[in-house]
């Protein structure tokens, strides 16, 4: 009987070998249409981290994608995939970004695409919370980094140099990237005029190739077989064939009924769970803060050299904060105001455009909560959507 012991062992390592060297190219075309209208609203952090749905998305001219944070979870019936399947326009909102998706992540999955942009249009939504002084955490950071997107920005010859070499010298700040010795070693070799580091870096480069390989090959089969629907609370009636006017009205009457047991036009739902326990601790708890210092600045600007080298056509969409509640916990206005200037100047200097929803601060039912647009926020977003894709 011992001579077939390792008969199991030799079965698996000729299925991983098999699962290793198969042609990619053969299996990229099991991942359908139909997958990739799945993905556009799955929210999925393998997608995000992955790179064949996304590329199936960006060569489809149809497909309009919205690059964000957790607000794109907020579904409604006025939420972007749910008014524009109810009021088709000739393109599909693809969803990208959850909670901690911020700028060095995105900055990393748009290189990963660098080929991909020119001429593609594309929503971006700037949350101000972002722009704590210290900038993302490693607690958002690591579970939203790919190390896929790391690997190909060492083999990406598509963006400036100096670009690259920047955003190396910032991923090197997280304790995800550190710990990848043989990643660290390229990325401080690709920073650095040190020969040693160099002479590391060429030996340790089979091995980051053969890393990436591994990756893509786990990302292609995930592609396929991966990804799950995800509930998008529609009401195709409430919005359908209806005027802004009649969509702004409509959203305020959602609103209405779902935030009306709070002075801050929060969702009742939301209030109750994470704030009316705890009110009056709240009370002018953040009087010293402001967005108006950040990390966050420097990540978001390569974001825009990048979309300005490869000459995509971006809209930027800088949401508000509920002034109501900002008000309450004593975050300064000029705090406030600090963030929208900046980023305004940054888009304008980039030559994009950008619309500017800070003047919301106080409308009742734009934000469903402290921070995420929804409701009559989705209303508005919808309309610069429609025109920037019409323009």
């Amino acid at each position: 009987m011992k001579k077939y012991a390792f008969v199991p062992l030799i079965i698996a390592t000729i299925l991983f070998l098999v699962f290793l060297f198969f042609p990619n190219r053969w299996l990229e075309s099991f991942i359908s249409e139909k997958k990739v209208e799945g993905a556009a609203t799955e929210l999925n952090p393998l997608m995000f981290q992955g790179e064949y749905v996304q590329r199936k998305m960006m060569e489809n001219e149809n497909y309009f994608p919205i690059y964000g944070s957790s607000e794109l979870a907020r579904f409604d019936p006025f939420h972007p995939s749910n008014y524009f399947e109810a009021n088709p326009k000739g393109f599909i909102p693809f969803l990208y970004g959850r909670g901690g998706t911020q700028s060095i992540i995105h900055f990393m999955n748009l290189a990963s695409h660098s080929d991909q942009l020119k001429g593609k249009k594309l929503v971006f939504i700037i949350s101000p919370q972002w722009f704590q002084k210290e900038g993302i955490d490693e607690f958002h950071f690591a579970p939203n980094y790919s190390r896929l997107q790391a690997y190909d920005l060492v083999f990406n010859t598509n963006i400036d140099p100096q670009l690259k070499k920047e955003a190396m010298k910032r991923l090197l700040k997280f304790d995800a990237v550190k710990r990848d010795k043989i990643l660290a070693t390229l990325y401080k070799a690709e920073i650095s005029p040190s020969k040693s580091l160099k002479w590391k870096a060429d030996c340790v480069k089979p091995l980051a190739y053969m890393n990436r390989e591994l990756l893509k090959k786990k990302d292609l089969y995930y592609s396929i077989f991966g990804g799950s629907e995800r509930k998008k609370h529609k009401n195709p009636h409430l919005v359908k064939g209806k005027s802004w006017g009649d969509l702004e009205r409509a959203a305020d009457q959602y609103g209405e009924k779902r935030a009306a047991n709070n002075p801050f036009y929060i969702s009742d739902k939301y209030y109750q769970k994470k704030i009316a326990h705890k009110i009056h601790k709240l009370k002018n708890y953040k009087q010293k803060a402001s967005f108006g210092e950040s990390v966050e600045y420097t990540d978001f600007q390569m974001i825009l050299d990048l979309l300005k080298e490869k000459g995509a056509k971006p809209l930027f969409i800088s949401i508000p904060v509920n002034g109501k509640w900002y008000d309450y916990t004593g975050f300064p206005k000029e705090g406030r105001k600090i963030f929208y200037k900046k980023i305004k100047e940054k888009i304008n200097a980039a030559g994009f455009k950008i619309v500017d929803f800070s003047a919301h601060e106080y409308d009742p039912y734009f934000l469903k909560d402290t921070i995420h647009i929804a409701w009559k926020g989705w209303v508005y977003t919808d309309r610069e959507m429609e025109k920037h894709w019409e323009n």
